[in-house]
């Protein structure tokens, strides 16, 4: 487990990282993580395919879930307190960076996921807008929510506090600044809105997929 302790750095107390390390749990072979806090609790099953996995988590009393047969790319940063990360099972990550920088952040990640490469998915902003006569800042981020058999084309961007239904496909470079209602949907722009109904997606090849399959 040399390896297995160089890649893996952890400051603070109370912080715990359940996966079996067991020789077929991909996380370990070539994934970076660096936890900085107390009371972290990071659970990811052992049945994975994670082959490159960059996470980092600064703060307190953060909870992060990565359900089974997850694979891929994936960087994950957490620098809040009390923020629950959930990633639901059989999501494929092709290189997408995912953020939450705001105490208190739920950000999820529903089932059967398809996250092409250089998407984003950020729960908060980077910076601070505030009102400059009162001060007061104007754009907190508190969630950011993906359902069940979602598609992210590549270089998507999912912006804080938005929502996205079941069933639907995020055209490539689109922009979600709003809640996505609709399932069995495609959505496209900058701003992401609806541009076609009545559609479902299946991660095979169109050369492999059956013309007759019901649905």
């Amino acid at each position: 487990m040399k390896f297995f302790r160089k890649l893996i750095k952890i400051k603070g107390n109370n912080n715990q990282i359940i996966s079996p390390k067991s020789k077929s749990n991909q996380l370990y072979k070539r994934s970076p993580i660096d936890i900085r806090g107390d009371n972290n609790l990071i659970r990811i099953d052992e049945c994975n395919n994670i082959y490159k996995f960059h996470l980092i988590v600064h703060g307190n009393g953060n909870i992060i879930n990565i359900d089974r047969h997850v694979n891929g790319i994936l960087k994950l940063i957490v620098t809040g307190n009390n923020c629950h990360i959930q990633i639901g099972q059989n999501c494929t990550f092709r290189g997408c960076e995912m953020a939450a920088f705001e105490n208190n952040t739920d950000l999820v990640i529903g089932n059967d996921c398809l996250i092409a490469r250089d998407t984003r998915v950020y729960a908060s902003d980077f910076h601070t807008i505030y009102d400059r006569t009162t001060k007061q800042p104007l754009n907190p981020g508190t969630h950011l929510r993906i359902g069940n058999h979602v598609w992210l084309g590549e270089a998507a961007m999912i912006l804080k506090n938005n929502t996205i239904a079941d069933n639907v496909i995020i055209a490539a470079r689109s922009v979600v600044t709003k809640d996505l209602k609709e399932s069995y949907a495609v959505y496209a722009g900058h701003p992401a809105v609806l541009k076609k109904r009545d559609v479902n997606w299946d991660i095979r090849e169109y050369k492999e997929y059956p013309v007759n399959m019901e649905s």
